[in-house]
């Protein structure tokens, strides 16, 4: 069992991450390995963090931009809209795409600025830079006494 986390949010993922695996090891010991597949999450995300930004890249191919809405906090970012299906009547053999609402919530791992984020779609793909913030509480600074 690894290190329990002390901060809030690293708790819930903690917690999330060992629920999941729980589960995983019950089906697939009853169903075999591989009985669930990859986790899904729509929509899927990369998060990078570099020095000064966390980069965040959704993919939502076929999403219409004023779809689309975007919240931030210090800690996350929520992904929210909704792709809408063809408006044609055909006879489907197959429909794999997903269609309807979507919410993603992506946690930061560094506290961000959430006044500061800038987000651009292009083909499909939607970019969020957030500016990291200094968590000024582990800034130790000596204060002269007069």
């Amino acid at each position: 069992m690894s290190r329990i986390p002390k901060d809030i949010l690293e708790r819930l993922g903690y917690f999330h991450r060992e629920v999941e695996g729980l589960f995983r090891k019950l089906f697939e010991e009853q169903l075999g390995p591989g009985a669930l597949g990859e986790e899904a999450a729509y929509p899927p995300v990369d998060v990078v963090e570099t020095e000064g930004e966390i980069l965040i890249r959704a993919d939502l191919p076929g999403a219409d931009k004023a779809e689309i809405e975007l919240y931030g906090a210090p800690n996350f970012l929520v992904i929210r809209g909704v792709k809408k299906a063809s408006q044609e009547k055909w006879a489907y053999l197959r429909i794999e795409r997903s269609f309807g609402p979507f919410q993603r919530l992506v946690v930061l791992p560094v506290p961000g600025d959430p006044s500061r984020v800038t987000a651009r779609y292009d083909r499909g793909v939607l970019e969020v830079r957030v500016p990291k913030v200094v968590d000024r509480r582990r800034i130790h600074q000596q204060i002269p006494i007069e």
